[in-house]
């Protein structure tokens, strides 16, 4: 309630009070009729909104009529909480930095946010950044505390809408007039969709491939990879590249971690699945055969093999250990593209992730980060035009150009001649590809409930000798199972 309705409120009472007054006795009573009783106090469910004074004719006589305008105190609170559109607003947005960021990622929210309000003078965008580690429950904890952002980014599973807190953004999309499916690559149509209903738009698409040494390849006399190649050949190279004695390794970080079954393109291509696409099966999916034979294929490669760095120098280098100049190939995504492109100091490219084998196709690994709105925002409209307008030709241009992040918008990736890049043109084949939902998105209480059995399963094979991965998966799957369906069972009920 404002102070004017709150003026009105009292004006109201007070002629009302004089009324009663003058019409009654000096102890408020009406004459001829008893004390009224006690009064009562009531709880107010209506807010006066407009005090109306009209001049009618009743009978004859010209008097004037005062009506009142009452909303429900729900009704009122909305219609106050959407300002006018030449009202001025302050839209909040939040962002993440991660260590693999350079300056540019600090300067690009501040660029976008600026050109946004030069079209928009009615709106600023206040911008906030914060580390990426629990940004995640910093989010949820502002909100949880009415002081949550409009709009951010993150890279939860699309059915943590259930939870409520996310604005559900298909009226908007529809009432726009633009096709998701015309503007954005597959993944920005599939990674923030729930039930058939979208409640995030893609900041960005990226795809996995594998980035190779130059340099190291031409030393070791061994042929760069080509499209086409399979797991196979991937496996031959790495250990035809490995020289522990010199320090050097055919492969490095996710590949030669649990990385190499969760969030990467190995799997896929030997037919894998985790958890079923809505994310609430276990059971059935990492048991299966050919799950058992991925993790099993990755788990060689770090321990029988030997190929990969060790964790030592990624320690050193963080998670981009192919800048260190000794690791042969690293499954790299573009968000890495930045800093190898400032930091690498030897002759590098990349290719398509490897084929299970000669008879299948490649299947891609494509992901996004998304923007979000919050549900409990007072100013929808205004977020939405800022939500639409970043992930829309015009924001993505400058993001194009910035060369943070790779934008969601095929038709950005043509104009910057990226679809013919010798590198960008290899994600560009990638991306164009039909996709899925990566298991670790599936599914909001992925980490919670299943996350942990690849880390498991890595500690006992590769450090306690362990041999038998269908067995210990076949341990492990059950409590999995029972987690998840206990937590979506505490959800819903």
């Amino acid at each position: 309630m404002n102070k004017k309705q709150q003026v009105i409120i009292v004006i109201v009472l007070a002629l009302l009070a004089l009324l009663i007054v003058a019409c009654g006795g000096a102890d408020g009573t009406t004459e001829g009729t008893p004390a009224a009783a006690e009064p009562q106090v009531v709880e107010v469910t209506r807010i006066v909104t407009e005090v109306i004074t009209e001049t009618v004719e009743i009978e004859g006589e010209t008097v004037e009529v005062t009506r009142i305008v009452e909303v429900p105190v729900e009704e009122a609170a909305e219609e106050q909480a959407e300002p006018g559109a030449d009202e001025p607003v302050t839209i909040t947005f939040w962002g993440t930095e991660r260590g693999r960021d350079t300056a540019s990622t600090r300067e690009l929210h501040f660029q976008l946010a600026r050109a946004f309000e030069e079209t928009h003078p009615n709106t600023t965008v206040a911008v906030s950044l914060f580390p990426s580690g629990g940004f995640g429950d910093r989010v949820l904890t502002a909100i949880a505390a009415g002081e949550g952002p409009d709009i951010w980014y993150h890279f939860w599973a699309a059915d943590i809408a259930t939870q409520g807190f996310l604005e559900d953004l298909t009226p908007y999309i529809e009432a726009s007039g633009f096709d998701p499916n015309e503007r954005w690559f597959p993944v920005g149509n599939v990674r923030a969709v729930h039930d058939g209903r979208y409640y995030g738009l893609p900041r960005d698409a990226t795809a996995g491939v594998i980035a190779y040494n130059m340099d190291l390849f031409d030393a070791a006399g061994v042929p760069y990879p080509e499209d086409g190649w399979t797991i196979a050949d991937y496996r031959e190279k790495a250990i035809a590249l490995t020289d522990q004695a010199n320090d050097q390794y055919g492969i490095g970080a996710i590949v030669g971690s649990p990385g190499c079954f969760q969030w990467s393109s190995f799997s896929y291509n030997m037919g894998a699945e985790f958890v079923s696409p809505d994310g609430r099966q276990v059971e059935g999916f990492m048991d299966s055969p050919e799950a058992v034979e991925a993790i099993n294929y990755c788990l060689g490669l770090t321990a029988e093999d030997q190929v990969a760095a060790p964790p030592g120098m990624q320690e050193q280098f963080g998670e981009l250990v192919f800048l260190s100049g000794n690791v042969a190939m690293q499954h790299v995504s573009t968000w890495e593209l930045a800093a190898l492109n400032e930091q690498a100091t030897f002759n590098w490219g990349v290719v398509a992730p490897p084929r299970a084998n000669e008879d299948t196709e490649g299947v891609a690994w494509t992901d996004a980060y998304v923007f979000y709105m919050n549900a409990e925002s007072a100013r929808k409209q205004r977020a939405w035009e800022f939500l639409e307008w970043i992930t829309g030709p015009e924001a993505g241009q400058m993001i194009a150009e910035s060369g943070v992040w790779t934008p969601a918008l095929p038709e950005i990736w043509q104009e910057m001649g990226w679809d013919q890049d010798p590198i960008l043109s290899v994600f560009w084949n990638e991306l164009n590809k039909e996709t899925r939902v990566p298991n670790y998105l599936r599914s909001q209480f992925y980490f919670d409930c299943v996350g942990s059995i690849f880390d498991d399963v890595w500690t006992r094979y590769t450090e306690l000798g362990e041999r038998d991965v269908a067995a210990m998966v076949a341990e492990l799957v059950p409590p999995a199972q029972d987690c998840l369906d206990d937590s979506y069972a505490d959800l819903e009920g």
